[in-house]
């Protein structure tokens, strides 16, 4: 994702004005010390979270890694579909894991989480599900497990919300959720910013685990000089985002996608139900195997992505199949031709034009 063109130009800026440590005593400290409390305020009421409730991280991935790390649990349960920031992190504990069934779309089913809920209430667990897939782009409806965990007070519900945060409505209260993890960068601000969201009534436990020890920054949760300009950033790329035009772009995107019998459409088919600017499709009918589709693409000045992908053997022969795909039971021969477009509010029609130009070349 690239950066706004607007914070490029603030960064030169700040980066002349605010370069004090926001925890030095003198005047320039106090002054970059009242722009990281501002920016976290910011941060914080588009979750409808408090401010002290607020960690900021270099990323996700760390901010994934923490809510495993850092909080006592017996049991978790989550979804095959996760990024690996979750998922392996989930494994390296050597606790106990039930990992959910996905229907072909990547949704999670209420009932079956349910049932094991029911089944482990003796078990302090640790329930994650993230918001938006970043492959394929399911939503999970975070409110309705929210709703669920609800009746189940042993229960801490964390969501990766990489893909949704600003993009789509994410209330931390009505949704129940004790934890989520954010980047940056995926709303245009720099990389090597993110935050964890903590539910306030596991501060004590986090206390007890800190994110990094060593210094006294971030409640004394996560030691370690603030990254202040990409913070401040962060909080000011909230200001820019347009997801009216991302919606538009989306829906023409998929218009025209439509009209071309030989690509398919892998996730929610219903983009009420899809993270905004995700597209995943498969190429039948192309002779090319994704990363050669890929390649093509990128001869051709476009950028796409394979997604996560994990190696399957299909006879003698070797192919690239997503794990996330594969959960979701989509046949080899589309699962191996898929690629992910991501858009966004900086894109153009006339680029969505020249992409299915080059594709039908391809």
């Amino acid at each position: 994702t690239a950066m706004a063109p607007e914070l490029i130009e603030l960064m030169s800026e700040l980066n002349s004005s605010l370069y004090a440590n926001p925890s030095s005593l003198h005047s320039q400290g106090s002054k970059s010390r009242k722009a990281l409390e501002s920016a976290r305020k910011q941060i914080a009421s588009f979750i409808n979270a408090e401010p002290e409730e607020i960690i900021f991280t270099s990323n996700a991935t760390e901010a994934n890694n923490s809510v495993f790390k850092s909080f006592d649990y017996d049991l978790i349960i989550t979804s095959p579909t996760e990024h690996v920031s979750v998922i392996e992190p989930a494994k390296a504990t050597a606790k106990p894991v039930i990992w959910l069934n996905v229907d072909n779309e990547g949704f999670i089913d209420l009932e079956e989480l349910r049932t094991h809920l029911e089944a482990n209430q003796a078990k302090k667990i640790l329930l994650s599900i993230m918001h938006g897939n970043n492959e394929i782009g399911t939503l999970q409806d975070i409110a309705a497990i929210g709703k669920l965990k609800a009746q189940f007070p042993n229960v801490i519900f964390h969501s990766d919300c990489v893909q949704t945060f600003a993009k789509h409505s994410i209330d931390v209260k009505a949704c129940n959720l004790d934890l989520i993890s954010v980047s940056a960068h995926k709303v245009h601000a720099p990389k090597g910013v993110g935050f964890l969201y903590f539910n306030s009534r596991l501060k004590d436990q986090l206390a007890t685990n800190p994110l990094i020890i060593g210094s006294s920054q971030e409640f004394k949760l996560r030691g370690g000089t603030e990254n202040l300009i990409g913070i401040v950033l962060f909080a000011k790329a909230l200001e820019l985002k347009d997801n009216n035009r991302t919606k538009e772009l989306h829906q023409y995107f998929i218009d025209k996608l439509q009209s071309n019998p030989t690509l398919v459409l892998n996730g929610p088919k219903d983009l009420s139900k899809r993270v905004l600017g995700n597209i995943n499709l498969s190429l039948t009918h192309s002779g090319f195997q994704r990363e050669e589709i890929l390649l093509q693409l990128d001869l051709r000045g476009i950028a796409v992505a394979t997604g996560s992908a994990c190696s399957s053997s299909n006879g003698s022969s070797m192919i690239q199949i997503s794990y996330v795909l594969r959960a979701c039971r989509i046949p080899d021969e589309i699962a191996s031709k898929a690629i992910r477009i991501s858009l966004s509010q900086y894109n153009t029609k006339e680029e969505i034009d020249y992409f299915f130009t080059k594709l039908n070349e391809i």
